[in-house]
């Protein structure tokens, strides 16, 4: 009988421990690290466009948050619109953008393949501020 009711006490303790709710943050930087990469595929999510612009980059976010990451409606929210330019002056598709977050920055840029590549860092700069 007392391992009956040590064992449930484990597993209750178990899924408490479990049913902690994973944030958007969590999900932008596993593992605890500073910094977190992502992709959307071309298969995923596509604008049409050759290009990376303002618009399609802070539409590729919104996607990356809340389509594939699942993040809450509204737990990101960009804060300083996606400014854009070419690396490389005479080949438009080297263009890559930055945005801040609530949460964090993001660089954002395509590659040959058009898939959509993201590189986030958590900076407390832009962070919401604690009621």
């Amino acid at each position: 009988m007392n391992k009956l009711i040590i064992g449930f006490l484990g597993l209750s303790l178990s899924s408490l421990v479990f049913a902690q709710e994973i944030t958007c943050l969590d999900k932008l930087l596993p593992f605890n690290r500073h910094s977190g990469l992502h992709q959307v595929t071309n298969d995923e999510w596509s604008d049409g466009k050759e290009t990376l612009d303002s618009e399609s980059a802070a539409n590729a976010l919104k996607f990356l948050t809340n389509s594939k990451l699942l993040c809450k409606t509204n737990e990101v929210t960009i804060k300083v619109q996606p400014i854009c330019s070419a690396t490389i002056a005479d080949l438009p598709q080297s263009n890559t953008c930055f945005t801040f977050t609530n949460l964090g920055y993001f660089v954002i840029s395509r590659d040959n393949a058009r898939n959509i590549n993201f590189i986030f860092s958590r900076d407390k700069r832009f962070q919401d501020k604690k009621p």
